[in-house]
């Protein structure tokens, strides 16, 4: 989350928006009781602290070969075999993301009509380009902030549903200690450092959705759809209230990490005080539920 001015209150629209639609898309397919597989096959199906601590092991893995290659093609200067990297990386999985929530919902509320390869294929590809375009090529803040902001919080819900219920709760909570380290400690600190001014976001559209004078990254967004979406997954009754809480806390915590940690290096990790104000206090309210 590099920084160069004060904060804005429309700042909070990214993050606040990304739970909001994950906890909505999450929502739709829970109520049909939809099953979503694992998302890998390296992901253990188990529901157990153990499996738990080996799948977080294995996505932290997954996220630092991800920062490393990202580090690696803009530390030598190969800018634009990063930028096709990125967008070809980014664009499968907006695809993959739109045809697997498209499947399941035609699926799931019998709309048969869309299930027609006429119409699920063309779909398929004409929201992947739409959402592709607003997330990679428009020049337009909102709209960058709407493709980026839709498939963050589609990857999170998928995150959340996907993941057994140990594992998903135990994965904020590792990727905000991870993000912490690697902002101040890591290479997240160094590509801020590089990256910082409009020349480097622009690098980086895509990954990071850039609204005016901040940046927050996917990866933070996508950690905040899939806290939402493990609430409603979850919380049974209870799911309204606990999500408000979700939401204030993480959304306070966004704020503080903007006004504290900010001013001392222009950037900050964006995971740590969210997940401790909004998912800790969730984790333990869903325990004495």
């Amino acid at each position: 989350m590099p920084n160069e001015a004060g904060f804005k209150p429309y700042f909070i629209i990214p993050p606040l928006a990304s739970m909001l639609m994950g906890a909505l898309v999450t929502f739709g397919l829970t109520t049909k009781h939809a099953y979503i597989p694992t998302p890998s096959p390296v992901i253990s199906s188990s529901n157990t602290v153990s499996a738990g601590f080996y799948n977080t092991m294995v996505i932290l893995l997954m996220a630092l070969v991800g920062l490393v290659v990202v580090y690696l093609l803009i530390r030598y200067a190969k800018f634009r075999a990063f930028a096709v990297f990125k967008d070809a990386m980014i664009l499968f999985l907006i695809y993959t993301l739109v045809t697997f929530y498209l499947y399941e919902y035609a699926t799931y509320y019998n709309i048969y009509p869309l299930l027609l390869v006429v119409t699920f294929y063309p779909l398929s590809i004409g929201l992947t380009a739409l959402l592709g375009y607003f997330s990679l090529y428009s020049n337009s803040q909102v709209l960058r902030g709407v493709g980026i902001v839709s498939y963050s919080a589609m990857a999170g819900s998928l995150l959340a549903t996907s993941l057994p219920p140990v594992t998903a709760a135990m994965v904020p909570i590792f990727l905000a200690v991870y993000d912490a380290f690697m902002v101040y400690k890591g290479l997240l600190g160094r590509l801020a450092e590089s990256m910082k001014g409009t020349v480097g976001r622009s690098l980086l559209r895509g990954l990071v959705l850039d609204l005016r004078d901040t940046a927050i990254g996917v990866g933070d967004l996508v950690v905040y759809s899939l806290m939402s979406s493990f609430v409603i997954s979850l919380a049974g009754e209870a799911m309204v209230m606990i999500l408000i809480i979700l939401v204030l806390g993480v959304l306070l915590g966004f704020y503080v990490t903007y006004r504290l940690l900010l001013p001392f290096r222009g950037y900050a990790p964006a995971l740590p005080l969210p997940v401790l104000l909004g998912f800790v206090p969730v984790i333990i309210l869903l325990h004495a539920v």
